[in-house]
């Protein structure tokens, strides 16, 4: 459904989700190559800023899923890449990603306050309760707690470091972390974002209350309406409102048959052995029942590419894209390519320009206007 240019206008954040594990967000062995290198990533980030993006962010990942694509198997740590890239650019927001069981927050806010000059203030953080009991269990990090508990702990976390951040001395003695006269100084120059992903309403009434951005998923207009629809209850139960972002996966073409090729093309090599493993992994935390249905799934129609991704023609991708931005509505996307290079500058160069014809304003697009 083409929306016109009589459509209300809405702004959105664009991002990119950067390929700091190899292979991507695709576990095929017919792909682009995608290495889990800093040059790789830093070339990535800075195109994306010369693109017009708002912002870059990096997951955290300890552990691959092997097989013949070695999915994941190499991947480069998030707070440390983000770091550099903040001396690699110059206006593109930096987040990184960490994992509350993984790290303690009063390491984190010394961290993200010595980002924070690096970067001119342009750093935040992506918060990750949970995750997978192989990745943090290697390490012995893993703590075998239910899904409630798990946000709860993250809560604990999130509370001190902002504490920390803000006050001279912190006393804290909670269920998980105790502080004794914590001194954490020089503070940030401001309260950095943090976002935060969820798809329970446990998850996502933790996001609300204490994130400034909220990460949901969708794989239709219908889905991403609904959990609009749930975000804006539980704020209003919450008595606080966050941004609302959505992930997906752009494979463009110059016409909509050549992107179901490649479409075609990365599924014929889908690296079954890897996606068997990440089930299985996720299958032994029987305390996260989404995750590992989700993952389960996957093995009855192994494919390497997601059925929610948004394929096509340009033309097609900013139809198909402003469909789902006005469903939620989204207030941002989060973008992940089979190529991070040529992909990403059709998208900023084709994609973008097209999105206005639906309704949809963009950083990128204002930018090029400043310019």
């Amino acid at each position: 459904m083409h929306m016109g240019s009589t459509t209300t206008e809405r702004t959105i954040d664009t991002g990119v989700f950067l390929p700091v594990g190899n292979g991507g967000w695709i576990i095929s062995t017919t792909t682009p190559d995608v290495p889990a290198t800093y040059g790789y990533n830093r070339e990535v980030t800075r195109l994306a800023e010369e693109l017009g993006f708002d912002f870059a962010l990096s997951m955290a990942k300890w552990r691959g899923y092997g097989g013949p694509s070695q999915h994941w198997d190499y991947t480069i740590e998030s707070l440390s890449t983000m770091g550099a890239l903040a001396e690699a650019t110059e206006r593109i927001k930096l987040w990184g990603t960490v994992h509350t069981m993984v790290w303690h927050p009063a390491v984190v806010a010394k961290m993200v306050a010595t980002l924070d000059q690096v970067s001119g203030g342009r750093v935040g953080l992506n918060l990750v309760s949970g995750s997978n009991p192989f990745d943090q269990g290697q390490m012995g990090l893993w703590k075998d707690i239910g899904h409630a508990e798990r946000y709860a702990l993250a809560e604990e976390w999130i509370t001190v470091a902002k504490r920390l951040w803000s006050e001279d001395r912190v006393d804290h003695s909670g269920t998980h972390f105790t502080l004794e006269d914590c001194v954490s100084r020089p503070k940030p120059s401001a309260m950095p974002t943090i976002i935060s992903a969820g798809t329970s309403d446990t998850g996502l009434e933790f996001a609300i209350r204490n994130c400034d951005v909220c990460f949901v998923s969708g794989s239709d207009d219908q889905t991403l309406r609904q959990m609009g629809e749930r975000v804006r209850r539980i704020s209003a139960e919450v008595g606080k409102e966050a941004k609302i972002y959505a992930l997906f996966m752009v494979i463009p073409g110059a016409t909509d048959e050549e992107a179901r090729e490649r479409v075609m093309r990365y599924d014929a090599g889908v690296d079954v052995e890897a996606i068997e493993r990440q089930a299985y992994e996720y299958s032994t935390d029987v305390k996260e029942n989404s995750m590992r249905t989700k993952n389960l799934q996957r093995l009855e129609d192994p494919r390497a590419v997601s059925r929610s991704a948004v394929v096509g023609s340009p033309e097609s991708i900013a139809e198909q894209l402003a469909t789902l931005i006005h469903a939620a509505p989204l207030d941002g996307v989060t973008l992940t390519f089979p190529d991070f290079i040529g992909d990403l500058r059709t998208f900023g160069e084709e994609v973008v320009p097209r999105l206005r014809d639906h309704g949809i304003v963009t950083g990128a697009e204002k930018l090029k206007v400043a310019q």
